[in-house]
């Protein structure tokens, strides 16, 4: 009992061992104030958002289901639930998207919209922007998965300020000019957030808009790390929670910089290489029940293979960590940040600007790490998202 209660507390300060995610379908939300108020599936991703390279969540009926419009006809004995589970959708965007203000009363012969344009139609959940300063609201990607970074792009029809809250939790609101003349924001999802409508309030002037963001479950691998391996973690307990709140500090800094809601990641590594170990895998120490999830996605590579900066950025920590091994960490600016970890040597110090392709180090095995890889690692506004979602 004392061992499970050492890894439950230690999990969370694990560099390899935080996150969990999946990108689901490349559309997005867009709602345009126009006349009567309109809401839709935005179909131009390939240019105004990133590109996942990871292969879509939701397969089979779900994927169907949201990218075109079904319409079903309620069954005796069927229950809201039931229905988005066979679908693939959460019951609360179901919901949303038809109207129903108590979900236990549903009945026999009502006929449900569910996905496409009906998954975003004018509702609850869903603002109106026929009034107020907002003249287009766009989302993506639209639902976000768990792990993922969600992108608002915001237009206005003069200048004004905005701010935003994401489960009571605030994230700037930035002018930057993604869609043509307008505001950005980054949303990261919890790694490890359960799935289901997550309350999101926009306040834009006078104006309070709120958003229900339905978030979906992702999937991912499941490994357990045998106690052989937990036992150099569990037994330098005060070096992992000190290195642990040392980069929690660090990534939550806020810089100016170039990054944008446009901007892309180049992979660090160059030429094809096995990802050992996917961002987002689900991982069990030794004979305990907790679960955390890998906070990066691993490369495996052989030892002294050049890893490059994927982006520009300024270099902020370039030095010899417990857990991290030698460790690199990039500022893009705007609270998004960069890490490579368990490298063999430093091509690079702390202070240095840095422009994609350049040399940050090499790939090793340093630190708690059990054979040479590169751990590459991505956070947005002090939580790990999956670094992919943003690669080209």
């Amino acid at each position: 009992m004392r061992t499970d209660k050492r890894i439950g507390s230690l999990l969370l300060g694990l560099a390899c061992c935080l996150l969990l995610a999946a990108p689901v379908a490349a559309d997005g939300l867009v709602i345009e104030g126009r006349t009567a108020g309109t809401s839709g599936w935005q179909r131009d991703a390939a240019e105004l958002s990133p590109a996942p390279l990871r292969p879509p969540a939701i397969a089979g009926t779900a994927a169907r289901t949201a990218s075109r419009a079904v319409s079903y006809t309620v069954q005796p004995g069927d229950t809201l639930g039931a229905i988005a589970e066979r679908f693939g959708v959460t019951p609360e965007a179901l919901a949303a998207a038809n109207g129903i203000a108590d979900p236990n009363r549903i009945t026999a012969g009502q006929v449900l919209q569910v996905g496409g344009a009906a998954a975003t139609s004018s509702g609850p959940g869903l603002p109106d922007l026929t009034a107020g300063e907002v003249t287009r609201l766009q989302f993506w990607p639209w639902p976000p998965a768990q792990g993922q970074t969600l992108v608002m792009w915001l237009r206005t029809g003069s200048p004004v300020t905005a701010s935003l809250t994401y489960e009571g939790r605030a994230y700037p609101v930035l002018s930057q000019d993604t869609v043509g003349s307008g505001m950005a924001a980054f949303i990261p999802i919890p790694p490890l957030t359960a799935p289901g409508s997550k309350p999101l309030t926009l306040r834009v002037g006078a104006s309070e808009l709120h958003i229900a963001v339905p978030v979906v479950a992702g999937s991912f691998p499941s490994h357990n790390i045998p106690a052989s391996t937990s036992d150099a973690i569990l037994t330098e307990a005060a070096k992992v929670r000190a290195e642990t709140q040392r980069m929690a500090e660090l990534f939550s800094g806020w810089t100016a910089g170039t990054w944008t809601s446009r901007s892309r990641f180049t992979l660090p590594l160059v030429g094809e290489f096995p990802r050992t170990a996917p961002y987002g895998s689900r991982r069990t120490y030794g004979n305990s029940p907790a679960v955390s999830a890998h906070a990066g996605e691993d490369f495996s590579a052989a030892p002294g293979t050049p890893v490059y900066a994927p982006a520009a950025g300024t270099v902020v920590l370039a030095e010899t960590l417990f857990v991290r091994g030698n460790a690199v960490v990039l500022d893009h600016g705007y609270g998004v940040y960069t890490g490579y970890w368990h490298l063999s040597e430093l091509s690079v110090v702390a202070g240095e600007q840095v422009s994609v392709g350049q040399e940050l180090g090499k790939v090793g095995s340093t630190g708690l790490s059990t054979g040479a890889h590169l751990h590459w690692e991505l956070q947005v506004n002090g939580l790990p998202v999956d670094p992919l979602q943003w690669a080209k």
